[in-house]
């Protein structure tokens, strides 16, 4: 399909030692937009450089900081978009793993309603009502999975300093005194972002069904912690996990990391919350063809199939 917003576009992902959330994150941009240029900016000086070379990113050598959270490796990412050739910057965080339309939907979005500021594909709140109608637009921002128009991108980047990485609230409650957000919480990357289109009385666009899932159980500020197991397997499991709202709901929320299981047939890993012989869908199906499928992963059985 013809691109709807013309111009060179790109995507960064900034990312902090979640290799394998990152990978099932660049295979699915890679599917969305096969011909995507996509730049990782690893957070302090780490490196991902074979999962880069594996979906064809572009690597970037950032920093050693002990600033708090992601805000520095964003808005360092986003000064150098803002400098680049380019119409539109996507920022995809590395624990997002956007649908298929994505992209095409953000392009669109933003045809629409030229004068938005952003827009943004995730959910605008947990309790956001999910289903049919038009696009939303709001005076709220999530950098989650986001496209940002280029010529919006010199308000942010005038933020992007020692001075407000080092005390951002103080920082923007003295550079937008007469913010509603002051005194606030809301000072990370995407709290100055927010305090910059409401200084210019702008909103962004949000769909009324997500385009992207947010899977970051373990980073910056969670609490949980990732498989222990091989990059291979846990690239595995996060794909079983992004097929079971349930589970996935599980792990975001703190909860304990599932146990972990093999197909009694095939051998493949399983998210298994019980000690009873599993066996995948598709093994148990190829031996039973005409019973109905009421499983998305496994069955459990009490004998060897």
């Amino acid at each position: 399909m013809e691109r709807i917003v013309k111009g060179k576009e790109i995507c960064i992902v900034p990312t902090f030692q979640r290799t394998a959330l990152l990978a099932v994150c660049l295979e699915a941009i890679r599917a969305a937009e096969p011909g995507m240029e996509i730049h990782v900016f690893p957070d302090r000086g780490t490196s991902e450089s074979e999962i880069c070379a594996r979906f064809g990113a572009i690597h970037h050598l950032t920093w050693q900081h002990t600033y708090h959270g992601n805000t520095a490796n964003m808005f360092e990412a986003l000064k150098w978009a803002n400098v680049q050739s380019c119409s539109l910057v996507f920022v995809v965080e590395d624990d997002a793993i956007v649908d298929l339309d994505c992209f095409e939907w953000f392009r669109k979005a933003l045809f629409k309603t030229p004068a938005a500021f952003a827009a943004c594909g995730w959910k605008y709140s947990p309790h956001a009502l999910v289903g049919d109608g038009p696009d939303i637009l709001m005076s709220w921002y999530l950098s989650v999975c986001a496209a940002i128009p280029k010529h919006n991108l010199a308000s942010i980047v005038q933020h992007a300093r020692p001075e407000y990485y080092s005390e951002m609230r103080e920082y923007l409650d003295l550079a937008y005194p007469g913010s509603i957000r002051r005194g606030t919480k809301h000072y990370e990357q995407d709290g100055c972002i927010l305090r910059v289109l409401e200084s210019q009385n702008k909103r962004c666009v949000w769909p009324r069904v997500p385009k992207a899932t947010h899977i970051g159980w373990h980073g910056y500020h969670m609490s949980g912690k990732p498989f222990d197991c091989s990059l291979e397997d846990s690239i595995q499991l996060i794909k079983l996990a992004l097929k079971s709202p349930t589970m996935l709901s599980v792990l975001m929320s703190g909860g304990a990391l599932p146990k972990l299981g093999h197909c009694d047939v095939c051998k493949k890993l399983l998210i298994s919350s019980s000690d009873l012989l599993a066996v995948c869908v598709e093994c148990f199906h190829a031996k039973y063809p005409n019973l109905a499928v009421t499983s998305s992963s496994h069955y459990y059985l009490r004998n060897q199939l």
